[in-house]
């Protein structure tokens, strides 16, 4: 499958798989690193309040109510294990046919899921970027809705039964223009749930518009996937750059909740 029938795919149905990307002594090494970071005390104990994730190790609860390392935070800061992943062909290259030949960095974690955690809901990520009226079905399939930005998933183990909690996807719900319909069994255009059964290596790309979630890790293995994203660049500078204006301690330490949160600070 070549790029453009790729992104044709991904595009039409809001994701779209494709296999045997990452070699195995790469998987490997991601994956020998994250436990490393993971099961930091010192890592899970960090808290850096400039980041917009403060916490590097975000926890999950388990049936037990024990909190378990369950996302990596802030990569890139980690080890250029991370960074050097961004540029690695063919993932920067299908950004790129996504977004735009200057895309930009904009986010990278790592799942661990061990048994029992997942991410369940069904969601969009972040906010509905063009939502719709109710009187208003769906966008126009024939004109393709903007990609702000995108996920590119990267399968560290092998994820190829329900058991393992592989994400699931609503195809072309990227169209609703609305947040899932049902948490039970959400359909759109009499389309239900599309589970992306793969090997570790795979990767898969998504649009954070389109339904999904993380089925539920219900067996004895531990599921590892690492997400990159990538914005298009005008949304990168208008968001990125322009935010990072210093502002003065003095502001800071006399400014109100509301101001501190339009600035992106963290309210006392």
């Amino acid at each position: 499958m070549n790029t453009e029938q790729i992104a044709d795919d991904f595009y039409r149905d809001g994701f779209v798989h494709i296999p045997n990307v990452l070699e195995a002594d790469e998987i490997e090494r991601l994956r020998r690193r994250t436990d490393e970071l993971m099961d930091d005390p010192e890592l899970q104990a960090r808290v850096n309040p400039e980041r917009h994730d403060t916490r590097y190790v975000q926890t999950h609860a388990a049936a037990t109510g024990e909190q378990l390392p369950f996302i990596l935070r802030n990569t890139i800061e980690l080890d250029p294990v991370f960074s050097a992943l961004l540029v690695r062909e063919p993932i920067l290259g299908l950004a790129e046919a996504v977004v735009g030949k200057d895309c930009r960095f904009c986010g990278q974690n790592v799942l661990r899921n061990l048994s029992g955690i997942a991410i369940e809901q069904w969601h969009v990520d972040g906010a509905l970027h063009f939502p719709l009226p109710e009187d208003v079905l769906r966008h126009e399939s024939r004109q393709r809705p903007p990609v702000l930005w995108l996920t590119i998933q990267m399968a560290l183990s092998d994820i190829d039964t329900i058991a393992h909690g592989p994400t699931q996807y609503i195809p072309g719900s990227h169209f609703s223009g609305r947040h899932p319909n049902d948490q039970q069994n959400p359909t759109f255009e009499g389309r239900g749930p599309v589970s992306i059964l793969c090997k570790a290596g795979d990767i898969y790309l998504q649009d954070p518009q389109c339904w999904h979630r993380g089925a539920p890790n219900t067996s004895d293995r531990t599921r590892y996937l690492i997400q990159s994203q990538y914005a298009v660049d005008w949304a990168y500078r208008r968001f990125g750059w322009m935010n990072r204006v210093p502002v003065p301690t003095q502001v800071l330490q006399s400014a109100s909740d509301r101001l501190l949160s339009v600035l992106g600070q963290q309210p006392s």
